[in-house]
């Protein structure tokens, strides 16, 4: 049996390499691939661009994006050329392939991160558990699973990132390679975001070269000339034709309106304006479950940095890089503190913005476990983050469990529509911690690490299965079964009147133009004109309720029909 076992070890660490990238793919098809296409497009970005792209895919206009067969100027092409591609490759637009390039960023983003951290550190232990630390991490796991322009955003931001530093850990012969690929990475981040996609990785990479005292390396012309013809001729000739195709109004709506308005004033953007630590609780519970765990590291190190700056008292001596670890912890905190900062100074704030940063909170919080399961380090911060994690994930199970059996009256409808998910959830937050509470006890470190990626895991699994089903019943389904009813013949206009744009209507009613108008003071006159229109035309019209039930002692819904009336929504026809 010793002898199988040495057998078995000799194997694995010869073909180790191998091996990681098997388990990294077999791992991000469980929790990125795996049931990817079982819950419908959710309101209202994904149901957006998703139905953007199978535009694209049937105008085949590359060019100019449209949206509800309007001009959509806003957002640069990348997101919906990669969704056009697939759909070319399957000869499908559904569910599971209009979600494929997200999860396909997703993962290459996991890859990348394992590459990256094997290579710099020398340590594929140090890449392979940074990997997991990311692709376990809920946010990122959360948004690789609904189908948005911030995935992309963040695989090539970090991508760009990730090869200009690698520049620091290759041969001399290969640097001018990573600075090429950083520059077209780089290129491939403004196709999928737009101007941000330079600033945030010429802002990191320029303030971690400054920290390295190497700035100069920057601005070499073997690496920049070149560099720049590579950028430009992967970012320019989309923005050149779009311009040639719209003017001055592309200009304004793409660089004017979404990103300097948006940036310095929301009021002059689209509004979000939020708090300037909007994002602190969102990348700490984002960060789960190694949220305890990273909370301890900061305290950690900021306490070791004090301490280092009295010891040294000089600023150069601080900020010392001369060995692998502090110089990759030095890039992390730097990318990660720049870009968490950058976004909290902009006037308009989505939750999404913060994904970009997630790549460096997976290199530190890897750092802190890495130290912990293969030099047995940091051991007393572990063994209490976790066993805090543990305690927070029972009590929130057994809470759940005693809710399932004595629901509270305000969540007694709620708990009795959702009572398979609160089966297995709350199973989940029990089990799992206390199979981890067990890897402690035992002191199996590297058990205690994989517990805690098999807990987020399974959450993934129930959220797909659950969750986001879940989430269309709020109104969504009504909206898809109506539209679709609309959709029965050519002729039909549909009209949607008294709610926020909600483009799951486009996913049946496709072929025409859906004229959306707000319940406000000029609403009345825009929907009376929108369908006052041809006799021998059908219209439908979409209204919410409440907005139905205060307008019609008016008299305004007095020629129509209804068609079919649902908890929140209902059909009319004239």
């Amino acid at each position: 049996m010793e002898k199988f076992y040495l057998t078995i070890k000799t194997f694995c660490q010869k073909y180790s390499s191998a091996l990681n990238i098997i388990i990294l793919a077999l791992f991000c098809y469980l929790f990125l691939f795996h049931n990817l296409g079982i819950y419908p497009l959710i309101d209202i970005d994904e149901t957006r661009y998703v139905n953007m792209s199978r535009d694209m895919f049937f105008l085949k206009d590359y060019v100019t994006p449209y949206l509800n067969f309007e001009n959509f100027l806003e957002k640069p092409p990348l997101y919906f050329w990669l969704n056009v591609i697939t759909y070319h490759v399957f000869n499908d637009t559904g569910v599971f392939v209009s979600r494929l390039s997200t999860a396909l960023l997703a993962a290459f983003s996991v890859f990348f991160t394992y590459f990256f951290g094997a290579k710099t550190m020398q340590s594929k232990a140090y890449g392979l558990i940074c990997a997991f630390v990311l692709l376990s991490s809920v946010w990122f796991l959360l948004l690789s699973h609904i189908a948005i322009l911030d995935m992309g955003f963040m695989a090539f931001s970090m991508a760009a990132i990730y090869c200009a530093i690698l520049s620091e850990f290759s041969k001399e012969q290969n640097k001018k390679f990573c600075w090429y690929f950083a520059y077209l990475f780089m290129a491939l981040s403004v196709l999928a975001k737009g101007l941000i996609g330079i600033i945030i990785p010429a802002m990191v990479v320029f303030l971690c070269f400054l920290a390295f005292r190497k700035v100069k390396e920057l601005f070499k012309p073997i690496y920049i000339i070149p560099g720049i013809i590579i950028f430009l001729l992967i970012a320019a000739p989309w923005h050149i034709l779009v311009y040639k195709a719209h003017g001055i109004a592309w200009f304004n709506d793409y660089i004017v309106k979404h990103h300097f308005a948006r940036f310095i004033d929301s009021s002059l953007g689209l509004g979000r304006k939020q708090p300037f630590l909007f994002y602190l609780p969102i990348v700490l519970l984002g960060v789960m479950p190694w949220t305890v765990s990273f909370i301890w590291q900061i305290c950690r190190g900021i306490k070791s940095a004090i301490k280092n700056y009295k010891a040294a008292k000089s600023i150069k001596v601080w900020f010392t890089s001369d060995t692998n670890d502090k110089k990759i912890i030095l890039f992390a905190v730097i990318y990660a503190l720049s870009t968490f900062l950058f976004f909290s100074v902009s006037s308009s704030k989505l939750p999404t913005y913060v994904l970009a940063l997630f790549p460096a909170l997976a290199l530190i919080i890897g750092y802190f476990w890495w130290g912990y399961v293969c030099f047995d380090k940091y051991t007393k911060n572990i063994k209490a983050s976790s066993l805090i994690t543990f305690i927070i994930l029972i009590l929130a199970g057994i809470i759940g469990a005693i809710f399932m059996y004595i629901p509270p009256q305000a969540l007694e409808q709620y708990i009795q529509q959702t009572s398979s998910f609160y089966n297995y959830a709350c199973i989940w937050l029990i089990v799992m911690p206390l199979i981890g509470c067990l890897c402690l006890i035992a002191k199996n470190r590297a058990l205690l690490f994989i517990s805690n990626v098999f807990l987020m895991l399974g959450v993934m699994l129930i959220t797909t299965v659950h969750i986001f089903p879940m989430i269309t019943n709020y109104g969504q389904n009504e909206l898809e079964k109506f539209s679709k009813i609309a959709a029965t013949d050519t002729g039909n206009e549909l009209v949607t009147f008294g709610f926020a744009r909600k483009y799951s209507l486009m996913n049946d009613f496709d072929k025409k133009i859906i004229y959306i108008i707000n319940y406000d003071s000029k609403g009345v006159k825009e929907f009376n004109k929108a369908t006052a229109g041809e006799i021998d035309k059908r219209y439908y019209v979409i209204v919410r309720n409440d907005v139905y039930e205060n307008l019609k002692p008016q008299g305004i819904f007095k020629p129509y029909k209804t068609v079919e009336k649902a908890q929140k929504y209902i059909l009319l026809v004239k």
